[in-house]
């Protein structure tokens, strides 16, 4: 085992992902904002006024 220490990657190669990372995380919000602003989150969770009584009928 040697006594050198570990050597990281170059610049480079952590601005990359860095930047992918960036990205992906930019398209997602961006497709998030985009979702609820056409309206796809209505009637994605049903109302309690909707929802079937769990009371016992006499």
């Amino acid at each position: 085992m040697t006594t050198e220490p570990r050597t990281r990657p170059p610049a480079r190669d952590r601005d990359r992902r860095a930047t992918v990372l960036a990205a992906l995380l930019l398209a997602a919000s961006a497709a998030t904002l985009a979702y609820v602003l056409l309206g796809g989150h209505h009637d994605a969770v049903e109302l309690p006024a909707d929802a079937p009584s769990n009371a016992v009928r006499g």
